[in-house]
């Protein structure tokens, strides 16, 4: 803190953030899907979503980790959520403002990009693993940065460490540090660095060990759900670019200074930044490839972050007056906002949003679970799939299809099971082909339920209709539902991720 007092205007700004914070902070639906997890696990029913059932439904290890810690001191889902990401989200401009640069006015300027984008603001609350994802990469990049050349075996380690904790956060961030990481193994003595960066990604190995034997699966189903559709790679691309058009007109400031910073490192003589701004580049063609998501900016959260830093970089190479200019600019483009990033949403562009499939969640779902919404006689959230939940559960209902499962899965509790007609809980619909694959919602596929599905669940016995989902979900069954350590169902496990069963699923 010694760091931060000696500049007082860092004070300030930390100050302001923590601010723009408390008017912001909202959650949204897909954090409770992770809340149901950790409930279940910490009541013993394991990391489950229904329970009896293996399934992942979460695609963040390291934040769920961190969730049920919080969540079994506080026994509060929503102030776990919200806690954690007001840790984690000012813990990162903490550093930024100490660390990211000597220059006061380039941390400003810096900072104050920061405040403008939506992507970043917006997201560093939402209960989502961004808090984390942005942290990781700060440091990973403000270390790459600063070393250089000069990596010790020490160093190396500790960037190996901070980018397989990335991928044990959010497996697809490992783009942004994929050619760093390159360059650091054939820069020199490759095999014994090749080494020590396998050491680094243990965690995320010992993961991947435990989700096979445990889940039955490398990958989380969401994986699965979403990527596993057999829609046309040209429709998903099309989405890919609607979904960076959508933060062009809703969210400027983000794209605006990412690309800023792409351009001028690779303009640059600098081989580190070159390696972090061709991660940028790798990790935005892979959101144009899977067709973007349906929350708008999020993706851009992260990638932002680095050009920040790399931009601080080249501010500080430049005159006074030329900063001047790029701040202005900067001013003037996110005054462009749909919604001002810094103060808690008023409106909705449904027309935009009717248009692209994508949404601003936050003003979604701000007004039922904003902070600041909190009243003398209201809990948060106070939203509809809530009170849905609850009435489940109050009725004892045993199997439910429902549409948003994140809400109303935590509120339904253990013993309601949840079936997701969009798939991301369940391990038989992300298996099977979509409804459409020229009408789609991105991030929500929906899948017709097999006949007689629901009686199997409620039944525990398999009343599957059609002969071939019958037999594929049997395989499957072996391995979510059937002990876990069986040579049988290890068998099961390989021949069904090497697809040996999907000629069940055939037409």
């Amino acid at each position: 803190m010694k760091s931060l007092a000696k500049k007082p205007v860092n004070v300030l700004l930390l100050s302001t953030f923590v601010l723009i914070l408390l008017r912001t902070a909202w959650i949204g639906d897909d954090a409770y899907i992770t809340m149901r997890t950790v409930d279940n696990l910490l009541s013993g029913y394991g990391p489950t979503w229904n329970v009896g059932e293996r399934v992942q439904t979460f695609t963040h290890p390291l934040w769920m980790f961190l969730l049920t810690l919080a969540y079994g001191i506080s026994h509060d889902a929503y102030l776990s959520l919200i806690g954690l990401s007001f840790l984690f989200s000012t813990l990162t401009i903490f550093i930024l403002l100490v660390h990211g640069s000597e220059n006061n006015y380039s941390v400003l300027i810096g900072w104050l990009i920061l405040m403008l984008s939506n992507a970043f603001v917006d997201y560093s609350t939402a209960g989502l693993e961004n808090p984390v994802s942005h942290l990781i990469a700060l440091l990973f990049t403000l270390l790459y940065l600063r070393w250089g050349d000069q990596l010790s075996h020490k160093r190396m380690l500790t960037l190996a460490l901070l980018a397989g904790l990335m991928i044990l956060n959010r497996i697809d961030l490992f783009l942004l540090f994929l050619p760093a990481l390159m360059e650091v193994v054939v820069a020199k003595d490759t095999f014994h660095r090749f080494r020590i960066i396998l050491i680094g990604f243990l965690p995320f190995f010992i993961w991947e060990v435990f989700s096979i034997i445990y889940y039955g699966f490398p990958f989380p189903n969401t994986y699965y759900a979403k990527l596993n559709t057999g829609i046309q790679e040209s429709a998903l691309i099309r989405q890919g670019f609607l979904y960076f058009f959508n933060s062009i007109a809703w969210d400027p400031i983000t794209l605006l200074v990412t690309g800023v910073s792409i351009t001028l490192s690779m303009l640059s003589e600098g081989r580190k930044e070159k390696m972090i701004a061709l991660g940028m580049l790798l990790y935005l063609g892979y959101i144009v490839w899977i067709g973007g998501d349906f929350m708008s900016s999020r993706f851009f959260s992260v990638p932002l972050l680095c050009g920040v830093l790399l931009l601080l970089a080249f501010l500080n190479k430049i005159t006074f007056f030329h900063k001047t200019a790029f701040l202005a600019v900067i001013i003037f483009v996110g005054s462009m906002s749909f919604s001002p990033s810094y103060s808690a949403p008023t409106s909705r562009d449904d027309e935009l949003e009717n248009l692209t499939g994508i949404s601003d969640e936050q003003a979604y779902y701000y007004p039922s679970t904003g902070l600041l919404r909190w009243g003398r006689t209201t809990s948060l959230p106070n939203q509809q799939w809530v009170n849905e939940g609850r009435a489940l559960r109050d009725q004892a209902v045993r199997v439910y299809v429902g549409t948003g499962i994140g809400f109303l899965g935590f509120n339904a509790g253990s013993k309601v099971h949840v079936i997701d007609k969009f798939a991301l809980s369940d391990p038989l619909l992300s298996h099977l082909p979509v409804k459409s694959k020229t009408k789609f919602l991105i991030g929500h596929f929906a899948r017709a339920i097999p006949i007689g599905y629901i009686k199997t669940l409620e039944t525990g016995e398999n009343h599957i209709a059609d002969f071939g989902i019958a037999e594929y979900y049997e395989k499957l069954s072996l391995i979510t539902r059937g002990k876990i350590w069986s040579v049988e169902r290890f068998l099961t496990i390989w021949k069904l991720n090497t697809g040996q069963y999907d000629y069940l699923l055939a037409p």
